[in-house]
């Protein structure tokens, strides 16, 4: 019997034919209970069949996977990206914490994935809270928007905060401390490597290990062996020696 009802979304029919293969003859407890090639087939399957998990291609003609995300107020099943392409929609998969398939993927790549998924199945039965698919679809939506706004996971749920708000972020270990124009701070449970990854393309840079800075909120740079950016909220933030090249280039774009 099995314990997670999926569906594969693929305008590609040889892509569905190997995952549907691998699935039956590898990972016993996954039914296939659809298929479908375009954004517009996957919506009426999803409706129809209620699936626990839809195995999603991010890059489709007319319309790409996220498309099918977005119809959804609260997406009720779980997500396995598969993609071939290593581009910007990879960060904000990565920064929510999401399973995706780069293509080719293995038998134990494709196994993996299916036991996170599998632990998060069994946890969204219990806990209603918000979820990471909930925080990337919110970063999806708005990222490319001119008044650009990015989730931020808390304790207690979600703060919403305009990127050109962000004035820094700092590494604390596997958590980072964001400090905004208004002078106050947030620690959120992500490492600072992942903020660097979804906010290099708006801006930011990361002047040292331990900082990423938003260069549109930097008022002076002061000279030394790396020097110091001086920021919108007064800090210093450090800039490592071994950065400021590259660092001093982007500035003097600004």
């Amino acid at each position: 019997m099995s314990d997670i009802r999926a569906i594969i979304v693929d305008d590609e029919q040889h892509c569905i034919d190997a995952l549907q293969t691998m699935l039956q003859k590898k990972c016993p407890g996954v039914e296939v209970v659809g298929t479908a090639q375009s954004v517009r087939e996957a919506k009426d399957k999803v409706d129809e069949l209620h699936p626990d998990l839809v195995f999603l291609d991010v890059e489709m003609p007319h319309q790409n996977g996220f498309e099918l995300l977005k119809q959804y107020d609260r997406v009720f099943f779980e997500v396995i990206f598969t993609t071939a392409y290593e581009q910007y929609a990879l960060k904000a998969i990565k920064f929510n914490a999401l399973d995706y398939l780069l293509k080719p993927f293995s038998v134990k790549e494709l196994q993996d994935a299916l036991e996170k998924c599998r632990e998060r199945h069994q946890l969204r039965k219990h806990d209603m809270s918000v979820s990471p698919m909930d925080v990337f679809l919110q970063n999806m939506r708005t990222l490319q928007q001119t008044h650009r706004k990015i989730a931020l996971p808390t304790i207690n749920g979600l703060v919403f905060m305009p990127i050109q708000n962000i004035v820094r972020c700092e590494s604390t270990g596997n958590y980072t401390r964001i400090f905004f124009t208004d002078k106050k701070n947030l620690m959120v449970s992500r490492p600072l490597k992942e903020f660097e990854e979804l906010l290099t393309d708006a801006d930011f840079f990361r002047v040292h290990n331990s900082h990423l800075i938003n260069l549109q909120q930097m008022q002076s740079y002061i000279q030394g062996e790396g020097g110091f950016a001086l920021m919108s909220d007064g800090a210093q933030v450090e800039v490592s020696r071994r950065r400021k090249a590259d660092f001093l280039k982007r500035a003097m774009q600004f």
